[in-house]
């Protein structure tokens, strides 16, 4: 079995990363401004825009997609950039983990978690959100 972080490294936190990426440029963030508060490359910025990165939809969901929103509004006024607008996210990247509301993906990724017998996530993650 692949381990949860590096199964989110590679799909949960890219996704977010993007989403959050594509709500400040429609806030009229400058590309600049949102590199340097993600921590990303202008290149990453450019195949996040694309839609070569992070290509799961996680704002599909209400609660993630006002969290994502917040974060956005946070980033934009300037109040978070770099480790504080990181955090956010990671701690994002987490709740999505703790609902499991990447099992689906996890699963077509790796084939070797049920989803409906699995409560990793929710354990090593509901102590954050309870």
């Amino acid at each position: 079995m692949k381990s949860i972080l590096e199964f989110a490294a590679r799909h949960v936190e890219p996704s977010l990363k993007r989403s959050l990426a594509i709500k400040l440029l429609a806030r009229g963030v400058d590309r600049g401004k949102v590199s340097t508060c993600l921590g990303i490359s202008p290149a990453l910025l450019t195949r996040y825009i694309k839609g070569e990165r992070g290509l799961h939809d996680f704002t599909r969901i209400k609660d993630v997609d006002e969290r994502l929103d917040k974060l956005a509004e946070e980033v934009a006024s300037g109040r978070k950039c770099g480790l504080d607008a990181y955090t956010e996210l990671l701690n994002l990247t987490f709740y999505v983990l703790y609902k499991k509301y990447a099992c689906g993906i996890h699963y077509v990724a790796t084939r070797d978690v049920n989803p409906a017998k699995c409560n990793a996530c929710p354990a090593l993650f509901g102590k954050l959100f309870e």
